[in-house]
């Protein structure tokens, strides 16, 4: 017995319009982010990258290793 679609889900064919319509509207030129949370996510732990380095360089530094 084949399983249906629930009538709330789009079809196929909806799917792939709405895909083919993100993909030709694409970010500002130069840009390696297509999505703005991409970019936000990014920035953040690049952040906290830099701040766990430099906090554990004076980490270090105090303790004389």
């Amino acid at each position: 017995m084949a399983l249906k679609r629930p009538s709330f889900l789009p079809s196929l064919d909806e799917l792939e319009r709405q895909a083919e319509a993100r993909s030709a509207d694409r970010g500002r030129p130069g840009s390696h982010f297509d999505h703005p949370t991409a970019k936000n996510v990014f920035i953040a732990v690049l952040i906290i990258t830099v701040l766990a380095h430099v906090v554990g360089g004076i980490v270090f530094v105090l303790l004389g290793h």
